[in-house]
């Protein structure tokens, strides 16, 4: 069962096609935004300094 490599949720085998790299995503829906996921976030994991910074959400 594919899994987010960042939250470890549950995403669809498309899910990954479109969003990951090598069958491999680091961010879904419900540990990031769309627009964060269509920026690319969810085929490159981020650092963890950047990632803090990130989830300052308003």
């Amino acid at each position: 069962m594919p899994r987010c490599g960042n939250c470890d949720a549950y995403v669809t085998s498309d899910f990954i096609r479109v969003f990951g790299v090598n069958d491999k995503v680091h961010g879904c829906p419900n540990c990031s935004t769309y627009r964060e996921l269509s920026g690319g976030n969810g085929a490159v994991r981020e650092p963890e300094t950047e990632r803090e910074v990130g989830e300052l959400h308003v």
